[in-house]
């Protein structure tokens, strides 16, 4: 057995035995890295809203850009089923937004959604779309001429595919 081998075989151990110990509550921050090896699959349940992320912008003069959509969807080309890195990124980004959806269904009466890790994360994500740094090096407000940024924002909103109709999940408080 190889050294990597024995290093993941350590990981869900130690996983399954701290997940044992607490048996009765199967929440919890070691739940959270089982979930960074297996995917979001409630999408095979039918169709149903699903989570999008939406960003703003604030220039330094005050003004605010419009919502925009984070991770729309990219045209397919044949070579894609074969190399597809950049959808594949926004796959897996969009998989942490459905299990921040999910952490806020699940959260308990009066806790804090702003303590969770998938909170924190997509807090980035928004982040790095406002900035740059998300799909391919592109910042989502790149295209707007308001100047340079001052704050963001960013909403989780549920939407049924095809519909126009979305409602607000989540608006985050303005972020510097």
């Amino acid at each position: 057995m190889d050294f990597t081998t024995l290093l993941i075989v350590a990981y869900f151990a130690l996983l399954a035995i701290n997940l044992r110990k607490r048996w009765g509550v199967i929440d919890g921050p070691w739940l959270f890295f089982f979930r960074a090896f297996f995917p979001n699959w409630k999408f095979y349940h039918g169709i149903s809203p699903a989570p999008r992320l939406y960003v703003r912008a604030q220039s330094v003069s005050g003004g605010w850009s419009v919502w925009r959509l984070v991770y729309p969807r990219l045209p397919r080309q044949a070579w894609h089923l074969f190399h597809n890195p950049a959808v594949n990124l926004a796959l897996t980004h969009q998989n942490l937004v459905d299990h921040l959806a999910n952490d806020i269904n699940d959260l308990p009466e009066g806790a804090d959604i702003r303590d969770r890790v998938t909170y924190q994360l997509v807090s980035q994500l928004a982040r790095q779309a406002v900035e740059g740094g998300s799909r391919n090096d592109q910042a989502v407000m790149a295209q707007l001429t308001i100047g340079k940024l001052s704050a963001y924002q960013f909403e989780i909103r549920m939407e049924l595919p095809g519909s126009n109709r979305s409602d607000l999940m989540l608006q985050s408080p303005v972020l510097r």
